[in-house]
């Protein structure tokens, strides 16, 4: 499991995602905690590490505010909705079978976006943009995860950012959506197991430092290719194991 905690980080730091749709298979496949607490320890998780890498993608000065301005208040809400009041209806199966379509569409969007550069002069479009974040934050609220992997292909496919600034803003929204989510299962009295997911915490950071280090150093259209692949590949497993185990 530490070893998955580190290559969760090291994906949060180098794709804007990758830590929640990791995790949570992680821990309900691998470390057998049950679906509804896996998506609560995955929350708790990414709003951590990803906190560390925004102070640092911050610095460089690769954060898009304007767009995280209209993005991410329509997402906060729709999450708050979904995760406490509407979560507990929806069987975890579902969930999961869910989870993975979401995952193999993310996937396919980013791999067949515009072939053009982006420019960081690319008209925004805010009504579209706070529409977006609304169906994010549902489906962050319903899965147990930050919404990276919906955050990144939005920004760089509909803001129109580079890859490196779609991450970095992309960070800074799972980061506030995460710790959200953490502060609605506190509030309807999830309990954690406090020495594994601290453990499991750390090891991520540690990989989300490394991996925004690496990311300086990757070309923008190696990063958007290898976002698509390894989301496309969890979906897989995903589906996978929830239509034929």
């Amino acid at each position: 499991m530490l070893a998955i905690a580190a290559a969760i980080g090291v994906s949060l730091g180098l794709l804007g995602a990758g830590g929640a749709i990791v995790a949570v298979p992680a821990f309900v496949y691998i470390g057998g905690i049950p679906p509804e607490l896996a998506d609560g320890y995955a929350l708790f998780v990414v709003t951590i590490s990803s906190a560390i890498a925004v102070g640092m993608q911050w610095s460089q000065r690769l954060i898009a505010w304007r767009t995280i301005a209209w993005f991410g208040p329509s997402t906060i809400l729709s999450l708050i909705a979904v995760r406490g009041y509407l979560d507990q209806f929806v069987p975890q199966r579902v969930q999961m079978i869910f989870f993975g379509i979401i995952l193999l569409v993310a996937a396919l969007a980013m791999m067949r976006g515009r072939k053009t550069a982006p420019s960081d002069t690319h008209e925004l479009h805010p009504l579209r943009l706070s529409a977006f974040g609304i169906v994010i934050g549902a489906i962050g609220g319903l899965l147990g995860v930050g919404g990276g992997f919906l955050i990144t292909p939005a920004l760089a496919i509909w803001a129109g950012l580079d890859m490196k600034r779609a991450v970095a803003s992309s960070l800074v929204l799972i980061s506030v959506n995460s710790f959200t989510g953490v502060m609605v299962d506190m509030a309807d009295g999830m309990r954690y197991d406090w020495p594994y997911v601290l453990t499991f915490t750390a090891v991520a950071t540690a990989g989300i430092i490394t991996g925004t280090l690496l990311s300086r150093r990757i070309d923008n259209t190696v990063l958007r290719a290898a976002f698509g692949w390894v989301v496309l590949a969890i979906g897989c497993v995903v589906l996978g194991i929830e239509l034929f185990a």
